[in-house]
């Protein structure tokens, strides 16, 4: 049986689709006679080329909310061209609005964590040349239609042990463009790695559907395993910057000084600069410690808002106190701090806005992105905004615009004038170019204030040069600015 995952995002994302991995190299374990591929980095054209001649049986594709219109456009259009398949959609959007497969593409949802669930699907119609649905409406894990009726069978098992799983086989992938320089490297174009060491967080932010999708309980991948993909990311694709995406990759104290332990005994410990996420209410003296000698250069934190009132509607259990705490303990230890803000949220008020402002300014005007809240389905914030009738139920179904980009019309605030948020965003970035993506640097190199510029430039090696006089790369550019297509993140 021929199984093809498809990663739609053709020269857009930054980072490789590991989802999809991970499903991929499960597959290939515990299903070796499955022949399954992913079709990566490749042009629609082609992919419906590939799948036409191919045949596969089964079509697989993943999508987050606010990118899951360019997932169902172009699922639409294999499947007009390939009507014989059946076609199966996972990842997080599916799992918070599992009635996204109605009247869709989709023959089915797959629900939660995707690799036992989809596994027992492939089963499922190995046996039965087909769907099997009067087995499946007795398991857990999927969506779908069957005899006029609907079936949303809640999240599907988890993994016990993640060390089950096998290290993401990256060389299914287009590896070549994700070895690309990186713009968006604070001194060099380095290119970044990606990779996760757990799944789950234990909070529950208001705008956050994370939990929705892996529940409250983290589960870690062991120190040597996370170790075994640190060296392999080294070794075999030449990362000396490693992003590690996971919601809270420092909140295991025991498992940071294992991994810094083994990185030793393997001399590649001080060779490799490392990124990931914190939390204020979870970082202190000794995880900054630890994650120095681990050689982090940077950590994000989600600090959201300037305004306490703000906070305790946003995140649980945390204070500004902590972050602010955090901030200061970074730079102690010679860490970049990362802050992350959202305006234009619910109850958000102009004296909020003004808080996040001066927040902003006296502690981290230095390193910061800020962004327009989006709600995300299944969350809180959703439901607030359904009620209020501030957006669509089928926002995320068809294409609307690009969530990265600022509109004070799609607020979530009734206590702001449009006029006054737009002000205010204004105000923020005026502080310091704030960019999510650092593409936007690259076009922005020569300007007279832009302090990325000519020192950057001064980093370029030879192979940069050639990267960047590469069809792929003049693509990826010419997609993310000319074009200005959407990046559906």
């Amino acid at each position: 049986m021929k199984v093809v995952l498809v990663n739609p995002d053709y020269l857009l994302y930054p980072f490789p689709p590991l989802g999809l991995v991970y499903v991929a190299g499960y597959i290939k374990k515990y299903l070796p006679e499955i022949d399954i591929r992913i079709l990566d980095q490749i042009p629609k054209e082609e992919i419906i080329k590939i799948i036409i001649n191919e045949k596969p049986e089964i079509i697989g594709f993943s999508s987050t909310s606010p990118h899951h219109w360019k997932v169902k456009k172009l699922a639409t259009e294999i499947k007009e061209a390939y009507p014989k398949g059946i076609f199966v959609l996972g990842g997080i959007h599916v799992t918070n609005c599992p009635t996204t497969v109605k009247n869709s593409p989709f023959d089915i949802g797959v629900l939660g964590e995707g690799e036992i669930t989809f596994k027992k699907l492939l089963e499922n119609i190995e046996k039965n040349n087909k769907i099997g649905f009067d087995e499946l409406k007795k398991m857990t894990g999927f969506a779908f239609e069957y005899k006029r009726k609907f079936y949303n069978l809640g999240n599907g098992e988890r993994i016990e042990n993640l060390d089950d799983t096998p290290i993401p086989p990256r060389e299914m992938l287009n590896m070549n463009y994700y070895s690309f320089p990186s713009f968006s490297n604070k001194e060099t174009f380095e290119p970044t790695g990606l990779m996760f060491t757990s799944r789950g967080c234990p909070y529950s932010c208001s705008f956050c559907s994370s939990v929705k999708f892996w529940g409250r309980h983290v589960k870690f991948f062991s120190a040597k395993r996370v170790v075994d993909e640190i060296e392999i990311l080294y070794k075999n694709y030449h990362y000396k910057v490693i992003q590690i995406y996971d919601d809270l990759f420092s909140m295991n104290k025991p498992r940071l000084k294992q991994i810094i332990e083994l990185l030793k005994e393997r001399k590649i410990l001080g060779k490799i600069k490392f990124k990931g996420f914190g939390r204020g209410n979870c970082f202190d003296e000794e995880i900054a410690i630890l994650l120095k000698e681990l050689n982090f250069v940077e950590i994000a934190f989600g600090i959201e808002t300037g305004s306490e009132k703000m906070l305790k509607y946003l995140k649980d259990k945390i204070t500004l106190q902590d972050d602010i705490n955090a901030i200061n303990l970074c730079r102690k230890y010679g860490i970049q701090p990362l802050g992350a803000f959202m305006i234009g949220m619910p109850y958000e008020t102009e004296e909020d806005l003004k808080d996040t402002y001066e927040f902003i300014k006296k502690y981290i005007s230095d390193r910061f992105v800020i962004a327009q809240m989006s709600p995300l389905p299944n969350t809180p914030v959703w439901g607030y905004a359904i009620k209020n009738k501030l957006i669509k139920e089928n926002l995320y179904e068809e294409e609307d615009r690009r969530f990265l980009d600022f509109d004070e019309n799609y607020s979530l605030s009734l206590d702001v004038y449009p006029e006054i948020l737009k002000e205010y965003w204004n105000k923020i970035l005026s502080l310091k170019p704030s960019d999510v993506f650092g593409w936007r640097k690259f076009i922005m190199v020569i300007g007279k204030d832009n302090s990325f510029g000519l020192k950057k430039l001064s980093t370029l090696r030879f192979r940069h040069i050639l990267a960047f006089s590469s069809p792929l790369f003049l693509k990826k550019v010419y997609n993310l600015t000319i074009k200005g297509e959407r990046q559906g993140w």
